[in-house]
């Protein structure tokens, strides 16, 4: 309590630092002159309510509803070419059966604490930092949780006439409960290489990218141990006049080492999300289609594991309601978006979800994967979701959101004990 009152107080504060600034006349932003360079702030506080029934599709899992609270506060000094940032969050839950998940709460620690520095067309960014690339299908900051994700780490940029090259070694931080406890995840990174190509008008842009990514205690239906995959991917995207595309190709080799034996990592995905868009017309209506196949376990007992891993992804991969992981997966979701005002707006999306492969499991978020027990083997229909999404950004700092999901369960979930899944949640965030 000690530490929300601190944060609550110094939240508070900001606003009188932002109007010293104006009269300082420094630039945009919420700042005060320091020496040589300047001093800027920034806040955000986010309350999540959640709602399942039941959590797991019931396996395992019962009727459960909590609430999530998020309080972010950083401090960056500016100076010349280089920066330095500290944001300091804390993170809290209430009413989650069987206490907080990993995920959930954390008294005051450290979010991100970094050096950077920007030339002409190269920069560098050393410590902990937040990192997203591409659609937030293989690395994401992951929003979605009440704890960001972060990483120890350095990345090494270039931007030029042809695009952006990325260079990163990092490692991803291990959240813990405790006050400044929280550490690097031991016997993991991710390590690699990205690219953008330059922006060209009607055919889109081009990433290219190779990821190193290795972790103790990976799960998977085939077994359990230390993971390495190697991943090499590349995504087109763009849009043209009404039309919007986004398509993504993956291919993964390496290694799971289990307590028995060595299985060889042989993976793959496919993903697409297509839209037409008629701007003219009342709501300004998106209609768009997401295709996905993510690749499963052929044969448990071939010394291959041909689950896909999508590595750090976005926990609202299909939906605000996170329940299935991109792993063994096949499935069609048509989706509607709508206008409905300058600050309102809602999507409707139906998902038809398959496993991949008979054989391999279900595989739920967050991520690293989990194998739904149970769940292997058996029929290949997973189900069949139903969602609703609405976003309100009620002012220049708040911003509303209210997701509804049902997921009307197949064969491959009832055969595991799973049921029938009702989701809901509202979100406010504020962001000064």
């Amino acid at each position: 309590m000690l530490v929300l009152r601190v944060l609550t107080l110094a939240v508070l504060a900001l606003p009188a630092l932002a109007q010293a600034r104006a009269q300082d006349g420094c630039e945009a932003g919420h700042c005060s002159a320091l020496g040589s360079g300047d001093l800027q702030w920034d806040a955000s506080l986010r309350l999540r309510g959640m709602y399942f029934d039941p959590t797991r599709f019931g396996i395992g899992g019962s009727e459960d509803g909590y609430g999530l609270l998020r309080a972010l506060g950083s401090a960056m000094y500016r100076r010349d070419d280089w920066q330095a940032r500290l944001q300091l969050g804390v993170h809290a839950e209430q009413g989650r059966a069987g206490g907080p998940g990993g995920t959930d709460q954390g008294a005051l620690d450290v979010q991100q604490a970094y050096w950077r520095w920007q030339g002409q067309h190269a920069w560098l960014q050393l410590g902990r930092q937040e990192a997203s690339y591409g659609s937030s299908r293989l690395l994401s900051v992951r929003d979605g949780p009440n704890i960001r994700l972060a990483f120890d780490g350095v990345r090494l940029g270039w931007r030029g006439g042809a695009g952006r090259l990325d260079l990163l070694a990092l490692r991803a931080v291990d959240n813990r409960p405790g006050a400044f406890d929280d550490r690097s995840e031991p016997g993991a990174h991710l390590w690699g290489a990205y690219a953008t190509s330059a922006a060209r008008a009607g055919s889109g842009q081009w990433d290219a990218y190779l990821l190193d990514y290795q972790r103790d205690g990976a799960r998977f239906a085939d077994g359990n141990g230390r993971e390495r995959r190697q991943t090499l991917g590349t995504r087109w995207f763009g849009q043209a006049d009404a039309l919007d595309w986004n398509v993504e190709a993956v291919a993964q080799r390496g290694h799971l080492d289990t307590a028995t034996q060595r299985l060889h990592v042989r993976a793959w995905t496919l993903a697409s999300d297509t839209g037409w868009r008629w701007h003219q017309a009342p709501l300004q209506p998106r209609l768009g289609v997401k295709l996905d196949i993510a690749s499963g376990d052929r044969d448990a007992g071939d010394g291959r594991l041909q689950t896909f891993n999508a590595l750090y992804p976005k926990s609202s991969y299909f939906s605000e309601a996170s329940l299935l992981a991109p792993a063994n997966l096949l499935d069609v979701q048509p989706t509607l978006d709508l206008q409905l005002s300058e600050r309102l707006s809602t999507q409707l999306g139906v998902q038809l979800a398959w496993k991949q492969q008979r054989s391999d499991a279900v595989y739920t978020t967050p991520a690293p994967l989990v194998p739904l027990p149970g769940s292997a083997g058996g029929a290949r229909r997973i189900g069949t979701q139903y969602k609703a999404e609405t976003r309100w950004q009620a002012s220049e700092d708040w911003l509303w959101q209210w997701q509804l999901a049902w997921v009307d369960a197949g064969p491959a979930l009832r055969q595991a004990g799973g049921r029938n899944t009702l989701f809901a949640s509202i979100v406010g965030a504020w962001q000064w």
